[in-house]
């Protein structure tokens, strides 16, 4: 009797063990996880930035003198802008965590926390270029009276 109660306690310490591993793998798991789409779900909204910035650029293109060196730094800011879209959108396209150990979804997830983490980087370095470029040229075309004001509301609130 006292060796089956003494196997029983055994078994059921090491039961018990091993529950709580797969308890603090999923846990592990989880918050990393979380944590790449927080990233994520916190740049995706500037898409939409990436978007006005884009067009406020080509407004601003299309009313500055062909010899402006302006022009040239707002073609460039469009092609960053359509550069961190599609970053992004590579970025959605291609996540997927595969169906494998645990240890290389774990692998996975921190590989991708990098990828996000650097697609955040070139979105909100391009906005943040392209605001102040934005402002620039606004200044330009203000000062040389080259349009009215801009009749959209498409000033980035960044």
């Amino acid at each position: 009797m006292k060796f089956t109660i003494s196997t029983f306690i055994a078994l059921m310490l090491l039961l018990t063990n091993c529950n709580n591993s797969q308890k603090v793998q999923k846990t592990e798991f989880d918050i990393l996880f979380a944590e790449v789409m927080k990233i994520h779900d916190d740049v995706m909204p500037e898409t939409n930035n990436l978007y006005k910035l884009k067009k406020i650029a080509q407004e601003n293109i299309a009313v500055l003198p062909d010899t402006s060196s302006m022009i040239k730094e707002l073609m460039d800011i469009q092609l960053l802008s359509d550069k961190a879209d599609d970053a992004m959108m590579d970025w959605m396209a291609n996540f997927k965590i595969p169906e494998s150990d645990h240890k290389s979804k774990i692998t996975y997830l921190q590989n991708e926390k990098i990828a996000i983490t650097d697609v955040r980087g070139l979105m909100l370095n391009t906005i943040y270029k392209g605001k102040s470029l934005i402002r620039k040229s606004d200044k330009y075309i203000k000062k040389n009276k080259l349009r009215d004001e801009r009749k959209t509301n498409l000033v980035p609130a960044f």
